[in-house]
């Protein structure tokens, strides 16, 4: 829902990233290296032939898919080569990407320390997907305070286990959305972090009243409904449903039915009337009322903040 930009930029972003997966030793040796020995064995010397330890950890957003099908292929194109027998054939797939997954290994020694490079690096607070949770939440364990931070492999690790450490593969998302909505299941679209992602300017929050409210004269948050609309195409479709938005948006009606309370009570000529009484600037009065978001924040820093700037758009305040 929210795009993820990356506040360093991507030279330096990626050298501190590496210098934290060098730092963490696995069998004594750096994930590179234990990578690079095992490219001298077969089948992985074809299979990754031409690609690099860089070239998977740094694959850009937009070429992971790209490079997913260029492994996986070879990966079936070898068991071909070896063997006739199905069985076979799965078990070679089942025990190459066994392998993978024992070097690119997520949990336990990477899962904290990535865990923490991206709060730190990001100073991340929302669900890239909701914009509903934070991602940095806390938890009391022997007295001590435990960070929850959450991040989400746009591609399963599970299924692609070269991909469980590289960089752009990771999205910090709330437990909700990570756990218990998207789990292992692909989307169409390109992550929040790709350049293409655009579900900001293709999907908008959009008010539905029933037909006893007119002119905003709305008694009860019962009386409205909040929607996601796609403009000119329906791309982000199985998105909303994965994550099931418009349902979980429901229970969060109150925000919007204050911000329409608030529209009520705070016409311009009220805000006006409260700049000259008080000396505090028009926009200011407005910003502080109706809880405004510019359009140079980033969105990821405060729960609804889309909701807030779509809804204030339609209502007229901004």
């Amino acid at each position: 829902m929210v795009k993820l930009d990356y506040k360093l930029d991507k030279q330096t972003l990626e050298c501190l990233y590496v210098q934290m997966l060098f730092s963490t030793k696995l069998n004594n040796m750096s994930v590179k290296k234990n990578f690079d020995k095992l490219k001298e064995e077969s089948p992985y010397n074809i299979i990754f032939c031409d690609i690099s330890f860089s070239d998977i950890i740094f694959v850009e957003p937009e070429k992971i898919r790209c490079l997913i099908n260029k492994v996986e292929l070879r990966i079936i194109e070898q068991s071909k080569v070896k063997f006739k027998e199905i069985k076979k054939k799965n078990k070679f797939i089942y025990e190459t990407k066994g392998k993978l997954k024992k070097i690119f290994k997520y949990e336990n020694k990477f899962q904290s320390f990535i865990s923490k490079f991206f709060e730190k690096e990001l100073e991340t607070r929302t669900c890239y997907f909701c914009n509903i949770h934070y991602v940095n939440e806390y938890k009391v364990e022997e007295e001590e305070y435990k960070n929850e931070f959450t991040l989400d492999h746009y591609y399963d690790k599970g299924s692609y286990p070269y991909l469980a450490l590289s960089i752009y593969n990771l999205i910090p998302s709330c437990y909700v959305c990570n756990s218990k909505l998207k789990k292992s299941i692909e989307l169409d679209v390109f992550a929040p972090n790709a350049k293409n992602f655009d579900f900001e300017q293709k999907v908008k929050f959009k008010l539905f009243m029933t037909e006893s409210c007119k002119d905003l004269n709305i008694k009860n948050k019962e009386n409205i409904d909040i929607k996601l609309k796609e403009h000119y195409s329906n791309e982000y479709d199985k998105y909303i449903k994965v994550f099931k938005l418009n349902e979980r948006y429901q229970a969060h009606k109150d925000i919007v039915f204050e911000m329409i309370k608030n529209a009520e009570l705070y016409p311009e000529s009220r805000l006006k009337e409260l700049q000259d009484l008080t000396g505090i600037p028009y926009q200011q009065i407005k910003q502080d009322i109706f809880n405004l978001i510019d359009d140079d924040v980033d969105l990821a820093k405060q729960p609804f903040s889309k909701l807030i700037k779509d809804i204030s758009t339609e209502l007229g305040i901004i």
